[in-house]
């Protein structure tokens, strides 16, 4: 049995390939650690859910801990996998912590060993575990994840846990297994996480930067075997979001931000332009009260009808006004299009697929329209495809239609469009 993908797309784009022996860190910050930690139980879920076996050293928190934040944090399908991988014995949690419920949960997971916390005997304990699941699961891939390795640092010292480190991560090459540590640099000196970093094949680091006195995320690649490949990828910041079942990059946006800024100008008539263009600037809930008293006024047919060309008509002047600043093509301009958007506070997009030289694309994306209105059991992000319509007619000088598939109002993760001509 072979697991050769995490199935996170950022990680096995600038991973290449999960292998027998591989070694892997995840760094952050403690304003990131919480963000680390799940992207770490994302990667342990899907093994699970392929069929592999995770052993699991927390020195941090308890087994129910750990079991509510799976549950309240990720979707039924992971869940169920975490579940089933208890019931046959494929999950082990050597726990350092002590906690008061722990004979109860105790009772429901065989698997759940309280260990002391001293090095020999957590190398031990997880030398045993792999013993215990290579005899059950002679073919199964093994994953361990030590998190987390900076508080072993403040429990021991710094060279007793990097000779640690080293050995697992050589017991893994030499087994064929799969090591996955978390450190927090935040409460060690930086030579720690430059060792950890050498010692490791692949590194994801976390870290924050605080814009206009807010804290934004970013994630970025320091180490990664994929040698052709790193002048591309190394060090390349990227914004990011959870959902229940991924983990989506984003290129930053701030940049479009700050350029929307600089090009806007107010005068004593209250004119605010952007762009050489007059804007109104006004909360989200004007518009949803708006869209809502349209809703209201029509049936739903006729007041998607209304939506889809008043859509169509902004999309095209938001079109116009980027197209005249620029000469790119239409794949450029697109995307030139939908930043002013997502600068502009319209949401943010996720992916697109497709190409406008095809005729065909699925969007998706964060509308903010979506967010702010109230649950819903259709589609409302009908402005948003109007407005998308009404960009790719300017770039591409065809007629296109455009369906809303997904709606976050629905309870759905992100919104999706599919668009095609006409």
């Amino acid at each position: 049995m072979k697991i050769s993908r995490t199935e996170i797309e950022y990680i096995d784009n600038t991973l290449g390939r999960l292998y027998g022996g591989l070694s892997l860190l995840v760094t952050s910050d403690s304003f990131t650690l919480n963000d680390a930690n799940r992207l770490a139980a994302l990667i342990a879920l899907k093994f699970l859910e392929k069929g592999g076996a995770v052993i699991m050293v927390h020195t941090n928190l308890p087994f129910e801990i750990i079991n509510r934040q799976i549950k309240e944090n990720f979707c039924e399908k992971m869940n169920t996998a975490f579940q089933k991988a208890i019931r046959e014995d494929r999950f082990y949690f050597l726990d350092l912590v002590s906690s008061e419920n722990k004979t109860i949960v105790y009772n429901e997971v065989k698997n759940i060993r309280e260990i002391a916390n001293e090095p020999n005997r957590i190398i031990y304990e997880i030398s045993e575990a792999k013993s215990r699941l290579k005899q059950k699961f002679p073919d199964t891939p093994i994953l361990v994840i030590y998190a987390n390795i900076s508080s072993s640092i403040i429990d021991f010292d710094s060279k007793t846990v990097l000779r640690m480190i080293r050995k697992l991560t050589l017991d893994a090459k030499g087994e064929g297994g799969i090591f996955l540590g978390i450190a927090n640099r935040d409460v060690h000196e930086p030579q720690v996480t430059n060792t950890l970093t050498h010692i490791i094949d692949y590194a994801i680091n976390f870290s924050f930067e605080t814009v206009e006195e807010k804290k934004q995320s970013y994630v970025h690649i320091s180490r990664t075997p994929l040698i052709r490949e790193a002048h591309k990828i190394l060090n390349q910041r990227f914004a990011y979001l959870f959902t229940p079942d991924k983990f989506i990059t984003l290129f930053p946006l701030y940049d479009s931000f700050t350029k929307l800024k600089e090009s806007m100008s107010f005068n004593e008539l209250g004119q605010v332009s952007i762009l050489g263009w007059n804007h109104i600037i006004t909360p989200i809930q004007t518009l949803i009260l708006f869209i809502k008293a349209i809703e209201k006024q029509h049936n739903q047919e006729e007041s998607r009808k209304i939506l889809l060309e008043l859509g169509e008509q902004v999309g095209r002047g938001a079109a116009l006004l980027i197209k005249s600043e620029s000469q790119k093509n239409n794949k450029d301009q697109l995307s030139e299009v939908l930043k002013y958007n997502t600068a502009s506070g319209w949401g943010r997009v996720i992916s697109i697929e497709g190409s406008v030289d095809t005729g065909k694309l699925k969007i998706t994306g964060i509308s903010t329209i979506a967010l702010s209105y109230t649950h819903s059991d259709r589609p409302v992000c009908t402005f948003v495809a109007g407005a998308l319509v009404g960009i790719l007619q300017v770039v591409t000088n065809k007629e296109w239609i455009c369906k809303e598939t997904k709606c976050m109002a629905m309870g759905n993760d992100y919104c999706e469009f599919e668009l095609e001509t006409k």
